[in-house]
């Protein structure tokens, strides 16, 4: 009897939790139901009777951005110039001329022309100012809409007026739009003898191939040690980190699994054939708050399989994944679907994504979790390092510099009177000049503190101008901080002068120029040097014990 009882019991559990849950469904159905009448109703009386006759296309797009700022940062409704970042990282290309651009100062400038580009090939070059784009002024224009102006089908024509600061006029390129391949390795090359380093700057549908290509040249070169460096990299699409971890992971051990409402969010990725990368080869990975998304799926799979260290900072912690759906020919919504999880089963997202009052199924995550190996990390909401390395901030002086645009424009401006970056090296009067430039500035510089100084002199002479102690006291002040920035700009000689070197290295040898001459006073590459060389020091970092902070 006890066997029979059992064998019933069990289809009617099943039956009974069918019926709950389709009981539950309705509900839910009936409530979406009742929530878009309101919505509906709500709607058709503002169109109805407001005051005054409100665009209906603006006014929709208004509403829609009004519902998804209620969700997570990335669930938004694009139209068609939106669309534009994510057609690039899903076909690897667009149709333009073959610029990147940069925004300082509003004012748009090239930051580099790409080879083989209709640009390049047309002459602008890199610190072009661009005045117009089809005869309309850029400075009337938001960056994007000068941008999304300057891309278009392949085959079509655009006209870009450019200032360049060896001429006296503005010179007008008629351009013939092509099919511009993005490039994502902005720099890979040999450190040392035996170290390799890659600079990914996002995962599109061609990082695959371009990080395939450079791992076997650093390869070929001899590497026995290769720095992935992965700061300021926003992340991309989840198949590109995917395929860049199966040339570095073992075949078969998990590497990322996606978890969400639907059946297509529910996913596991393991690696699955021999890695390109053999196991001897030691791996540093290189983050910041900069890094996210597939970056921290890269950096965090790596770090729980125990397959290489993580150096760096705390990387921004995303760890959603979206879907875009096409409403139409120009518009998409963008939706997150799903969260990710790394092998050791983190949930790396920032936990205040949206706010709790929207959600029926709340759902707690852990904090500690352990590699392969037994090492604890945290999922405390991004990937924190093996060992982190805090950078240097600029000081006071440098900083204002560098938020004024100060650097770039000035080797803008001067670029043209130098035919090499040799001869820009070997200058040794560039921060005089630099000096005579920032003379030459409109805008006032303040250290910290001198701006609430000048605004006690103004509450004084209000309150009593001729106070004579009081007036000596703000005199001293005001000398000392004349002296200060004397002393600044003495101090910060040696920081300015490698910032000035920077801007030009990018001006004169593009991306993988200034990366270059970067490297060369990067202190988390150097500490990623000496633990790759240190074979004992690399080997202790991947044994189990606390996470550790230089």
């Amino acid at each position: 009897m006890k066997k029979y009882f059992l064998r019933l019991i069990l289809p009617i559990a099943i039956v009974t939790g069918a019926i709950s849950l389709a009981v539950t469904q309705s509900s839910l159905y009936r409530q979406i139901g009742q929530s878009q009448r309101l919505f509906n109703q709500v709607y058709n009386q503002i169109f109805s009777t407001y005051v005054d006759e409100l665009d209906p296309e603006a006014f929709t797009k208004a509403s829609i951005h009004s519902i998804t700022q209620n969700l997570d940062p990335y669930t938004v409704f694009m139209v068609e110039d939106e669309q534009h970042q994510i057609n690039v990282l899903s076909k690897g290309k667009y149709g333009g001329v073959g610029i990147q651009l940069g925004y300082r100062n509003k004012t748009m400038s090239v930051v580099a022309p790409m080879d083989g580009g209709p640009a390049k090939k047309a002459g602008i070059m890199s610190g072009d100012v661009i005045l117009k784009v089809d005869g309309e002024d850029v400075k009337k224009m938001t960056f994007n809409e000068a941008a999304s102006k300057i891309r278009g089908k392949k085959g079509t024509q655009v006209t870009l007026a450019i200032k360049r600061y060896s001429e006296d006029e503005s010179i007008v390129f008629k351009l013939i739009r092509s099919v511009i391949k993005v490039k994502e390795v902005t720099y890979s090359g040999m450190l040392s003898p035996t170290t390799g380093y890659v600079r990914l700057n996002r995962f599109s549908r061609n990082t695959p191939n371009e990080m395939h290509k450079a791992f076997q040249q650093l390869l070929n070169q001899n590497s026995k040690e290769i720095i992935i460096d992965l700061r300021d990299n926003p992340g991309g699409l989840l198949s590109s980190a995917v395929s860049i971890l199966d040339m570095i992971i073992q075949k078969d051990n998990p590497l990322v699994s996606t978890k969400g409402r639907t059946k297509d969010s529910n996913r596991s990725f393991y690696s699955r054939r021999k890695p390109l990368i053999p196991d001897d080869v030691k791996i540093a990975v290189l983050i910041n708050q900069g890094s996210a998304s597939a970056s921290e799926i890269v950096a965090g799979a790596i770090q729980d399989l125990d397959r290489g260290i993580i150096l760096g900072q705390k990387s921004y912690g995303k760890g959603l994944v979206q879907s875009q759906y096409q409403i139409d020919d120009k518009r998409s919504i963008k939706v997150t679907t799903a969260r990710y999880y790394i092998p050791s089963g983190r949930f790396i997202q920032k936990r205040d994504y949206i706010d709790d009052k929207f959600i029926l199924n709340k759902t707690e995550e852990d904090s500690i979790f352990t590699t392969m190996s037994g090492r604890n990390v945290l999922g405390n909401g991004g990937i924190t390092p093996d060992s982190t390395i805090t950078t240097e901030l600029m000081a006071a002086l440098s900083s204002q510099y560098w938020r004024r645009g100060y650097f770039y424009t000035f080797a803008q401006q001067n670029k043209h009177r130098y035919q090499t970056f040799s001869e820009v090296l070997d200058d040794l009067t560039i921060i005089d000049k630099f000096n005579e430039f920032i003379k030459e500035q409109e805008d006032d510089i303040q250290l910290p503190g001198e701006k609430e100084l000048r605004q006690v002199k103004e509450k004084i002479a209000s309150l009593d101008s001729m106070n004579v102690e009081a007036n000596q006291a703000l005199e001293t002040l005001s000398v000392f901080y004349e002296n200060q920035e004397e002393q600044s700009i003495a101090s910060e000689s040696n920081d300015i002068r490698q910032v000035i070197i920077l801007e030009f290295a990018g001006l004169m040898n593009g991306p993988e120029g200034r990366v270059k001459q970067a490297l060369k006073d990067d202190k988390i590459v150097k500490v990623a040097l000496d633990i790759l060389s240190d074979k004992l020091v690399y080997e202790t970092s991947l044994i189990p014990s606390q996470i550790s902070e230089n």
